[in-house]
């Protein structure tokens, strides 16, 4: 009896036994999947970086149907000089017919005229141009962005003048008149036909004089100019 009941005792002591090392490799085998899992996961974040900073700028995303949040994300980009995400909020802008609202015409106005004082009056006139060429492509109705195109081109346009080169002048002029009649596109046109009649007389030419004449006379110029055609016109003998 009393061997029977040792027998018992040390079953049941193997049996616990057996029990707790299976409950505990049940426990390992668990821990060592989340590890894994845990190690994987961070893995991947260190592999794609982006994926966090997305996270992170998707909850500080700017609400662009709203003037708040578009008025924000103007005036960031622009203080910022990203111009390329300048227009495409300015265009969003006058899509929705906020432009005339004076939050949003004192942030293009202070943005304009950072780019013309920056730029422009600096004599960086390429890169003035470059800007708010982009600019008038998208927002063509904008006033203060094509104003500032319109200066870029007359200026670039009587540097080439100056230089002689008439032929390059002469796209400046028209790109501006192309955009809408403007006098600093008509005067310089007129200041580049004028050259190209005085020179005409001088080489005593009066066929391509008269054409040249007639191709600039009925442009609206400045009255300076209209005095000096007039006084080539007597020049040419034209009754």
């Amino acid at each position: 009896m009393f061997v029977k009941k040792i027998l018992k005792m040390i079953d049941k002591k193997y049996i616990i036994i057996f029990v707790l090392l299976l409950v505990g490799s049940a426990i390992f085998v668990l821990s060592g999947l989340d590890f894994f899992s845990f190690n994987q996961s961070q893995n991947h974040q260190n592999e794609n970086p982006d994926i966090t900073e997305n996270q992170e700028n998707s909850s500080n995303e700017i609400d662009l149907s709203t003037k708040e949040g578009l008025l924000s994300a103007l005036k960031e980009a622009g203080e910022k000089e990203d111009y390329q995400g300048f227009t495409e909020y300015l265009k969003m802008v006058y899509q929705k017919q906020w432009d005339k609202e004076e939050d949003f015409t004192k942030a293009e106005s202070e943005i304009y005229m950072n780019v013309t004082e920056n730029y422009f009056d600096k004599g960086d006139v390429n890169k003035a141009l470059e800007i708010s060429d982009m600019v008038y492509k998208e927002v063509s109705q904008g006033w203060r962005f094509r104003y500032l195109m319109i200066r870029c081109l007359e200026k670039l346009g009587r540097e080439a003048l100056e230089q002689g080169n008439l032929e390059k002048a002469e796209e400046f002029a028209m790109r501006i008149l192309q955009m809408m009649y403007r006098l600093e596109g008509a005067n310089l046109l007129a200041d580049i036909y004028i050259q190209k009649i005085e020179a005409d007389l001088a080489a005593n030419n009066k066929t391509s004089a008269l054409n040249n004449l007639d191709y600039i006379w009925d442009y609206e110029v400045s009255q300076d100019r209209r005095d000096r055609l007039v006084e080539l016109k007597e020049q040419i003998n034209i009754p």
